[in-house]
């Protein structure tokens, strides 16, 4: 078997037309690049199957019986694969302008490049925050007793995502979100797969720790390279509330096997005794549709 130039992963859950988008716009923008498909399905009961049979028969289809969680899928995709190069896409994206060719000629220059990420746009053509400082205590208190659940901007969330740059320039950074995660091959023969304990959220920053603390590769954005992403569509089809605890569980975890399990409980206590705080404040506020939707969202993570 010819060894490709890339193999494209992308997990799929329900996301019957986002994904068939997708696809079609690697067909049409992607050009001088010898890539494969591997799509992971994860028991998607929307035609999404069906879809991919028909319309791209072409791709290497893994159909799983259950949904494994997004860690695991990718690990199904990456030990199939063919290519030198293993981007993990996300079904709600769209690619750009050969995109693929401009982030390959990047890192294949770039020898001790081992994760790329390309700049990401909103539907209408904004900047999309994709790079940032990895997740510690700190930051991730303040999203989730903050940002989460009063939409409030702070200097803590500002700074970890870096809006403090203009993203115009090629620049090393510490993670890149997992919407378009270009990773060379030997990054996962030196530090290993995605960790299968996290099921949603949290494995983009967990693998890119893992690369900084255990090997020599670096991790780069390159914006030169442009992708649309329909943040959050990927992921609408399940319950907010279940997406968000995902987030919270996940939260505590990478805190835990990065900076222990004392900091892990304090970080579970404070933010819920922030969140008791918050809940009895917002209950003032029970005539408001929006109020209400955060005390929903309250009372499910105390729950978590």
């Amino acid at each position: 078997m010819n060894k490709k130039e890339l193999s494209i992963i992308i997990v799929n859950f329900n996301t019957k037309v986002l994904l068939g988008n997708c696809l079609k716009s690697i067909v049409k923008n992607t050009r001088d690049v010898s890539y494969e498909i591997i799509v992971v399905d994860n028991a998607s009961s929307d035609g999404s199957l069906e879809m991919l049979k028909k319309e791209f028969p072409d791709i290497k289809l893994i159909s799983n019986q259950k949904n494994v969680g997004f860690a695991k899928a990718n690990n199904q995709g990456i030990t199939i694969a063919n290519g030198g190069n293993i981007l993990l896409l996300n079904s709600d994206t769209l690619i750009l302008n050969n995109c693929f060719r401009k982030i390959l000629d990047f890192i294949k220059a770039k020898e001790d490049a081992g994760i790329v990420g390309c700049k990401v746009l909103n539907p209408d053509k904004t900047l999309q925050f994709s790079c940032y400082h990895a997740p510690d205590f700190l930051t991730e208190l303040v999203l989730f007793t903050t940002e989460i659940i009063k939409d409030i901007e702070n200097p803590v969330t500002w700074y970890k995502y870096m809006k403090y740059w203009n993203h115009n320039k090629i620049r090393e950074v510490a993670c890149i979100a997992g919407c378009f995660f270009l990773v060379k091959r030997g990054v996962f023969d030196k530090v290993g797969l995605l960790d299968e304990n996290i099921f949603l959220y949290y494995e983009d920053s967990e693998f890119c720790k893992r690369v900084r603390l255990n090997s020599d590769y670096k991790i780069y954005y390159y914006p030169y390279a442009e992708i649309i992403h329909l943040k959050g569509a990927s992921s609408n089809n399940s319950n907010n509330y279940v997406t968000l605890k995902y987030a919270y569980k996940n939260a505590k975890y990478y805190l835990n096997k990065y900076y222990g399990k004392k900091t892990e409980k304090i970080f579970d206590m404070l933010c819920k005794l922030i969140w008791h705080i918050e809940l009895n404040f917002f209950c003032f506020f029970k005539f408001s549709k929006k109020f209400n939707e955060k005390i929903l969202m309250l009372k499910e993570l105390l729950n978590s």
